[in-house]
């Protein structure tokens, strides 16, 4: 029997096989009005709107629908998709369920459920989903894709490649598989692989956001800054809520020291982050305004996405008597020429050897640089991690019956965050690579100073926090003041023969405009002075020179420092500096200890989070609390004073001079005394 609403149900279908979906949306609607159970006008209803991206909206229509109907088989994988398409991963595992009852043995349906099962983080079920489809359609090359994928989440990455491989073989023009190879090429540290396994994907589908995302991540490992940057703006104009993208927008920009007004904002982002959403990686926040609380939320909505605490192995404690030395070992992807290498080497050989024994576990690809032959030889035992999948790398790490197991990654670059989730230690430690809270429940305790982290900010740290007596902040005394050779002359580095020098070795992200802004009333103030800094990518620098003439300032007063291949070339040149300048929300690190060792005073502002309060630790334990501001007004007077009153500047670096012997700071083996006592009362606690 005709329906009396039949020509609206015909115009309602006429418009949506003509793709008229927003006309096609309103007869459904109208129709729904007069007969809320219409089975046909539910379906176009759910399906216009997924069809137009709608697609959480989709799923109320659509479950209407298959609940009046549950054996139709089209019904219900409308709502499986559309359920899986708005991140309801469990209703739709429980759909393709009833899906599969419905016509088992189909390996599309498999297929689709595992990857709604994989979501969940079921990952048994995922894979025998793929191995069942791929049983039963050998040829299937969404199967071997979706495989794929489910291996690189468990650390299988190479295994994950060669399934991705299998799926291109079959199918060379999906896109998918193609930028997830990409991915898992990322993860093996092939940039160039994962450079052109992106392009390929993008040469097949122009308007792949993720894609352009990707791409974006693999030219910021290749330091082509600008290109990332411009595949960022890409990603962001196609798929603007794509995990991580607009941090990893914000954070190129801001490496390219480019201030315009331009959306998105860093707002924008704190804001997203605020709601709940994965905007930003958390290394990207550091260098915001981002509060304690939106850092350690930030960390926290990453690793609930990409490292699930999943203590599936139980560790005892490798010393059982206290005549056994403590086995500690680090872990990290710098042992290398680079911050945490150098401030590990000098540390790893001040390791009281008849009470510990030192491992080092190395994630990087090995770089073939002097300081990471040396820190090789200096661990009692080294272990190559880097290319071995999780489980692996799980299995071999707990064979070595380690105590403490150290992580100084954090969130950076080459962390193996996963290896800690699962647990391969019986007391788990985050240290010095990273500046702020991991999120993480699977770290006993993270180690800091009460500057760093005063008592009151406890709550922002989902780890328990230890304290050292001083600075937290190992620093390189590896090089003695002796051995720091002739000063250069100005000239050989490019400075003035007169005027005062201000300097600030930091990376470019971590200017911003109010800071600069500071730097360029005090160069106008100080007749002759010029700003000293390192010398970063040509965009950065032009942008940075751009910025001076828009103050006000001759770009010719900003001086930029190339890069000298030996470090005892770098400290000696940085006694030229007469004031070094730090910067806010993102404090010098080791660029400030290396300045303080060198006799350079380091002006720096208290700031409010971990990340921002660096540097005043370094100053407080080195005895020079008037280095330490608590406003930007009184940052600007201070320098001002410095500069324009040479004795006041005199009577800072004599005081610098005598207490660099005479204060904790740079008394290396008292520090690694310290760190090893501390060490010894996390031992004592668990055995307690």
């Amino acid at each position: 029997m005709a329906q009396p609403y039949e020509q609206l149900v015909q115009q309602m279908l006429l418009d949506f096989q003509h793709q008229r979906l927003e006309a096609a949306e309103r007869m459904a609607q109208s129709i729904l009005r007069i007969n809320s159970k219409d089975l046909v006008a539910l379906q176009v209803h759910g399906l216009s709107m997924a069809m137009q991206g709608r697609v959480a909206e989709a799923v109320i229509p659509l479950a209407k629908a298959a609940q009046q109907n549950q054996k139709n088989p089209e019904l219900l994988s409308n709502l499986a998709k559309a359920q899986h398409g708005a991140g309801l991963f469990a209703d739709a595992a429980k759909t393709f369920e009833m899906l599969n009852c419905l016509i088992p043995n189909n390996p599309h349906i498999l297929t689709d459920m595992g990857t709604s099962y994989a979501k969940l983080k079921q990952y048994d079920k995922a894979s025998a989903c793929y191995e069942k489809a791929i049983e039963l359609q050998p040829d299937y090359f969404l199967a071997w894709s979706n495989r794929g994928n489910l291996l690189a989440d468990l650390g299988y990455v190479t295994e994950a490649i060669d399934s991705y491989e299998k799926s291109l073989k079959l199918n060379p023009n999906y896109p998918e598989a193609w930028t997830n190879c990409g991915n898992a090429f990322f993860d093996l540290g092939r940039f160039e692989d994962a450079r052109m396994a992106h392009e390929m994907a993008l040469s097949l589908d122009p308007n792949y956001g993720e894609a352009w995302s990707n791409h974006g991540n693999v030219l910021l490992e290749l330091k082509r800054d600008e290109d990332a940057y411009e595949s960022y703006q890409k990603a962001f104009s196609l798929k603007p809520y794509h995990p991580y993208l607009i941090g990893q927008l914000l954070a190129s920009k801001l490496t390219l020291c480019i201030w315009d007004d331009a959306e998105p904002s860093v707002s924008q982002m704190l804001d997203f982050v605020a709601s709940g959403h994965s905007a930003s990686l958390p290394f990207s926040l550091l260098q915001t305004p981002a509060s304690l609380e939106l850092q350690k939320r930030s960390a926290q909505i990453f690793v609930a996405d990409r490292f699930p605490s999943i203590y599936s192995k139980t560790i005892p404690l490798a010393r059982k008597t206290s005549e056994e030395k403590i086995r500690i070992a680090y872990f990290s992807s710098d042992f290398k020429d680079h911050p945490v290498g150098i401030l590990m080497e000098n540390l790893i050989k001040l390791h009281d050897r008849s009470a510990f024994e030192v491992y080092g576990f190395f994630l990087n690809r090995k770089s073939g640089d002097a300081v990471e032959a040396r820190l090789t030889n200096s661990f009692d035992k080294t272990v190559d991690l880097f290319g071995l999948n999780d489980p692996a790398a799980q299995d071999l790490v707990i064979e070595q019956k380690i105590d403490i197991a150290i992580d100084l990654n954090g969130h950076t670059a080459g962390a193996r965050t996963g290896l800690f989730a699962k647990k391969i230690a019986p007391i788990q430690v985050v240290y010095l690579g990273y500046a702020g809270t991991s999120g993480a429940d699977f770290y006993d305790c993270l180690i800091a100073d009460r500057v760093v982290i005063p008592p009151e900010h406890h709550r922002h740290y989902t780890e328990k926090i230890v304290y050292l007596p001083h600075s937290f902040f190992p620093v390189d005394t590896s090089i003695a003041l002796g051995q720091f050779g002739n000063i250069p002359t100005r000239a050989s580095q490019g400075l003035p023969e007169a005027g005062f020098i201000f300097a600030c070795f930091n990376n470019a992200y971590k200017i911003n405009p109010l800071i600069f802004t500071i730097w360029m009333d005090l160069l106008k103030q100080v007749p002759g002075s010029v700003l000293w800094l390192s010398k970063t990518s040509p965009k950065a620098m032009e942008n940075l020179q751009k910025e001076a003439q828009v103050r006000g300032v001759d770009p010719a007063r900003l001086v930029f420092a190339t890069r000298v291949p030996a470090r005892v070339d770098h400290l000696s040149r940085l006694r030229l500096a007469d004031l070094f300048l730090d910067t806010l929300n993102y404090n010098a690190h080791a660029t400030a200890a290396d300045a303080l060792w060198a006799g350079v005073p380091v002006l720096t502002t208290l700031g409010h989070t971990f990340a921002g309060r660096v540097a005043a630790s370094q100053v407080s334990a080195l005895g020079l609390p008037e280095l330490i501001m608590h406003s930007q007004e009184e940052y600007k007077s201070r320098a001002l004073d410095l500069a324009n009153h040479p004795e006041h500047l005199k009577g800072i670096k004599e005081k610098l001079e005598a207490n660099r012997y005479q204060t904790p700071l740079f008394n290396s083996k008292q520090y690694v005394k310290d760190l090893e006592g501390l060490y010894e009362s996390l031992l004592q606690e668990r055995l307690s």
